[in-house]
């Protein structure tokens, strides 16, 4: 990418020479617009791309299974678990997951007492699935008064 860049530019340069025939004084300004057009075009491309990315694969298209969260220690846990792309076309490149700790008191009330965003890179061809192994990292130190419940959910998907 920063080649192809460096290429650009350096066509830029030489194009703005040959077109005004090799007067430096007018080159030099014909050479910067032409730089800053091919930057613009380039930042305005690669903001689309990113944007096409993210509606490509809908998160109801990512099936999470077997999920596991094992603690490690100060925070920190080991969340596993298998992800299958049900997308028909592309490629899973990225999933952010919420995960959510919830204290369950007696009558089945529910309250998330914590909860993190692991994002994960899998690369999983179109209906595929890959097994991941990430670190989350949760901030509260409460302990549940009742039955701890986890949560797995889908935020978003980047897919290409």
């Amino acid at each position: 990418m920063i080649w192809g860049l460096f290429g650009l530019i350096f066509t830029a340069i030489l194009l703005a020479v040959l077109i005004t025939k090799k007067d430096i004084g007018r080159a030099v300004p014909l050479a910067l617009v032409m730089v800053v057009g091919i930057i613009a075009f380039l930042a305005w491309y690669q903001d689309r791309e990113l944007s096409q990315s993210k509606i490509r694969i809908l998160p109801s298209e990512v099936e999470l299974a077997d999920m596991r969260l094992v603690e490690a220690g100060r925070g920190i846990r080991d969340l596993s678990g298998r992800l299958r792309n049900h997308a028909k076309q592309y490629t899973l490149q990225e999933v952010v997951l919420r995960i959510s700790i919830d204290d369950c008191v007696g009558d089945g009330q529910c309250e998330t007492i914590d909860q993190t965003e692991v994002t994960v890179k899998p690369k999983i061809p179109p209906g595929q699935a890959r097994d991941f192994r990430e670190r989350a990292y949760f901030k509260s130190t409460l302990r549940p008064r009742g039955e701890t419940r986890l949560r797995y959910d889908v935020v978003s998907t980047r897919g290409e």
